[in-house]
């Protein structure tokens, strides 16, 4: 499997475990101490524990989140690399007809293991967060 094609799974493995809720298949993305930073809240998580203890607080209140993104433009060298994805993320609270739509980027730098391409370091670029009213379900057709 070609460097690039590789260095796209670990990006679509992350965006997938997170639509599922799956840390664990999340976490498997990161080196044991990688950063994951969301600059436009002033948060950063350092290692396995911050960033899943992070993410149990950003997605606790949904119903779910589903994750997608965008092929990565893809920079190798060597052992190491970086990457730029566009994300878009689309959720519903619970308890709430209200739902969430977040657009942006993000900047990743990555290590090449025995395991395959892992993030050391990613970025979150927030370009808009919106709520949105989501519509009654559509009443049931009578007999």
């Amino acid at each position: 499997m070609s460097e690039e094609l590789s260095i796209q799974r670990t990006i679509s493995r992350y965006a997938e475990g997170a639509s599922r809720a799956d840390w664990e298949q999340v976490l498997s993305t990161y080196m044991s101490d990688g950063v994951w930073e969301i600059k436009s809240f002033g948060a950063k998580f350092e290692g396995h524990k911050a960033i899943q203890d992070a993410l149990h607080q950003f997605c606790d209140p949904m119903d779910y989140i589903v994750q997608i993104n965008g092929p990565g433009l893809i920079q190798l060298s060597g052992e190491r690399a970086t990457a730029r994805s566009v994300i878009r993320e689309c959720g519903k609270y619970k308890g709430r007809s209200e739902g969430l739509e977040v657009l942006g980027f993000y900047a990743d730098k990555l290590q090449r293991t025995a395991d395959g391409w892992k993030f050391t370091h990613r970025v979150f670029e927030l370009q808009g967060m919106h709520n949105f009213p989501l519509s009654p379900p559509a009443p049931a057709a009578r007999p």
